[in-house]
């Protein structure tokens, strides 16, 4: 309820978020819905151990930003690729190179944190599997108009109902811990969204 309340008055922010070009506005979304609280993915709780800056978040975000504009940076110096089994390690990339999901993921939410740090609380990880069945990070960023995802699957950001997947896990911001889905909680939330037409 709080976190809602934060971003009642942010409804203005995605005017220019769909892609470098500046397209037209995204179509309003819904929240995703709250999980239970679990621990985290043991390689995020090594990368906060190493980065404690990354995972701090302000308590009173302020929210205006450029998010294609980043999203379309981003993917000029990240080169998708696909760790093998058991050496995934999470990572940011400060530097142009290869890259994977949570890769790509951690280095978003870097770089809007430091942007924007009255916001940070706004940009969290959540993971999901593919429709392939593969576990996979993505960064989620929380408005007025729903939460938006940034995947380095798709070209620009978008809703978070409409991509195709399970989803698993989110990061509480300013917590340790992080919140599970259930698939009831995802299809309620997906239907309520799809009766208000803002899909």
């Amino acid at each position: 309820m709080i976190a809602t309340f934060k971003y009642l008055f942010l409804a203005f922010t995605l005017s220019a978020c769909m892609g470098a070009e500046g397209a037209g506005p995204w179509p309003l979304s819904g929240p995703m819905p709250q999980g239970e609280r679990v621990p985290g993915p043991k390689a995020f709780e090594l990368y906060c151990a190493e980065n404690p800056a990354d995972c701090t978040v302000p308590s009173n975000p302020t929210f205006k930003h450029a998010l294609g504009r980043i999203d379309f940076e981003l993917r000029q110096i990240i080169e998708p690729t696909e760790e093998a089994p058991g050496s995934d390690v999470w990572q940011r990339l400060d530097e142009a190179g290869p890259g994977d999901c949570e890769d790509f993921a951690l280095t978003f939410r870097h770089r809007l944190r430091q942007m924007y740090p009255a916001f940070s609380a706004a940009f969290r990880i959540a993971t999901a599997y593919t429709e392939e069945g593969q576990y996979h990070a993505v960064l989620s960023v929380e408005t007025t108009a729903g939460t938006f995802v940034c995947d380095i699957r798709f070209p620009t950001c978008r809703t978070w109902e409409s991509l195709p997947y399970q989803w698993r896990m989110r990061e509480i911001a300013g917590s340790t811990t992080w919140e599970v889905f259930d698939d009831e909680s995802i299809q309620t939330a997906t239907a309520a969204i799809r009766k208000r037409g803002r899909r």
